[in-house]
């Protein structure tokens, strides 16, 4: 039997989602740790601090419910007022954040902050709220484009997250479905653990979707369509945007899946040989699965094989 919004709304409201309530709490608590980690970093170091943003999946509105002991990730990225991304010292940075946002949490234990290529990360215990700070070069005065530098000795990242975010909200405007298939695709990563499936990457794909065939006429038939389009083309088939002009020469990577806001960042770049296959294998086996429990005419086999594709937390009613 097919799946119509509303079944599918069920389980994206009651099991993927984020409660608004929740949402707008742990917007609250990110900008109070970015007020009181600017005012300290003024105040204790040379870095200074143009400006703020909060970026992912947060602001999106595409962030999963936390579960299965996991939080929820907040990425904010910090503009740093230097003059050369090339001068960049990221182990300077997370010694001196990290030494800040001791000062500002005394009462936290060591091991709440990570420090992740390039990254520091602060965990909060009641909340369950994971904050990275991501550092950025801005590289004019808006600081609507920066660096991001790299952690593998690789040149900086150009990279806009008010454009990235712009994109993603034209999307949503065009496609009212847009954000909840994201949930969706998410939950499919994670349940199959493709953990080298970037979200980013998955935003993008369904973004090119919707840009060449239009937006889906329903969540299933949305699930469906990405589904069969992995399988199909193998992720062979190179992605780019009309924000991206013109594009002649595309990277020799196994996936390539092109920044809208810069045409030379392959966001899809790490992707190996081997996992892309096994994006397609999985992708493969979900359409089969999917289309399968279309043709199924009972209610329970159906929602069987819908579980094996989104795990046993799938439900259609409340």
């Amino acid at each position: 039997m097919e799946l119509s919004d509303a079944h599918l709304n069920v389980f994206d409201r009651t099991v993927l989602k984020l409660h608004p309530d929740k949402r707008k709490a742990y917007l609250e608590q990110v900008d109070y740790l970015i007020g009181r980690l600017k005012q300290k970093i003024d105040e204790d170091t040379a870095f200074g601090i143009k400006k703020f943003r909060l970026a992912g999946s947060l602001p999106k509105g595409t962030v999963l419910r936390p579960r299965d002991g996991q939080g929820v990730d907040a990425d904010s990225a910090a503009y740093l007022d230097i003059g050369d991304a090339t001068s960049f010292d990221l182990e300077t940075l997370h010694y001196q954040s990290r030494r800040l946002l001791v000062a500002i949490y005394p009462q936290k234990r060591p091991e709440d902050f990570t420090v992740q290529p390039r990254t520091l990360g602060i965990h909060f215990h009641d909340s369950g709220l994971d904050v990275d700070l991501v550092p950025v070069v801005p590289i004019d005065a808006t600081c609507d484009y920066g660096w991001q530098p790299s952690s593998q000795g690789e040149p900086p990242l150009k990279t806009s997250i008010p454009k990235q975010l712009a994109f993603i909200r034209s999307r949503k405007e065009r496609d009212p479905r847009y954000r909840q298939l994201i949930r969706l695709l998410k939950r499919w990563r994670n349940f199959h653990e493709l953990d080298f499936l970037r979200s980013y990457t998955i935003e993008l794909l369904l973004a090119h979707l919707q840009d060449t065939h239009g937006p889906a006429e329903r969540l299933e038939v949305g699930l469906l369509r990405f589904f069969l389009w992995v399988a199909q083309t193998r992720l062979t088939q190179p992605v780019s945007f009309p924000e991206n002009g013109s594009i002649t020469v595309y990277p020799n990577d196994p996936v390539v899946v092109l920044d809208p806001v810069n045409a030379e960042n392959n966001v899809a770049r790490r992707i190996t040989l081997l996992e892309r296959e096994e994006i397609v294998r999985q992708a493969t086996e979900a359409w089969e699965t999917l289309t399968t429990a279309r043709r199924n005419g009972y209610k329970g086999e159906t929602l069987e094989l819908w579980k094996e594709v989104f795990g046993r937390s799938f439900v259609v009613e409340e």
